[in-house]
């Protein structure tokens, strides 16, 4: 009678390595399926855990979506005091032409695919990434203001936007190309003369 070898169980992840591993299952169900696809079970299923594991870290799964999205927007948005406004706009504004144009460009397209049609996952993901971003820019305004190269009374609401917006723009509607040159005309022609003291 032949004796079967036990199979060998795979290590079970930790740690950083199990929050790699659901931030990957994350943005690859995005990228190939959009948000929909992004289910408690298929992140589970995909990086090789357990639901129970996925629901000690998060309640559901906008907050997963909402939480693996602001990892990825904070780590490729600069939010650094740089010195001056102009080079933390160049640094903002670089960091969205990267994601605009890299490879992050898919998860873009998905994420604004998906809020077209997923209120839960639209209202997630402007409570978490573009909260965030508003929040970083209002606090890049003040700082411009405390050091005086930004005019005081400026309409914050409008300017944490602006510089952005074309590059949204050029992404999601025209195709024009997002390049440096243009990164630094909107930040020196644009926005350093909207908000000179």
């Amino acid at each position: 009678m032949a004796v079967e070898s036990p199979v060998a169980r795979p290590a079970r992840r930790r740690g950083a390595e199990l929050e790699a591993a659901i931030e990957a299952a994350v943005v690859g169900l995005v990228v190939e399926q959009g948000a929909a696809a992004v289910t408690m079970e298929a992140v589970a299923a995909r990086c090789g855990t357990s639901k129970p594991v996925l629901y000690r870290r998060w309640p559901d799964r906008a907050a997963l979506l909402r939480d693996v999205l602001l990892r990825q927007a904070t780590a490729a948005i600069p939010a650094e005091d740089t010195g001056s406004y102009r080079t933390d706009m160049l640094a903002v504004m670089r960091g969205w032409a990267a994601v605009l144009t890299g490879p992050g460009s898919r998860v873009v397209h998905a994420v604004v695919t998906a809020m077209a049609t997923d209120p839960a996952f639209a209202t997630a993901f402007r409570d978490g990434v573009i909260g965030w971003r508003k929040e970083e820019m209002a606090r890049l305004l003040a700082r411009g203001v405390a050091r005086g190269d930004v005019r005081p009374g400026v309409p914050v609401d409008l300017l944490r936007e602006l510089g952005q917006s074309v590059l949204w723009h050029r992404f999601l509607v025209t195709g024009d190309p997002i390049t440096d040159d243009v990164v630094v005309r909107v930040v020196d022609e644009v926005l350093v003369p909207l908000v000179r003291p």
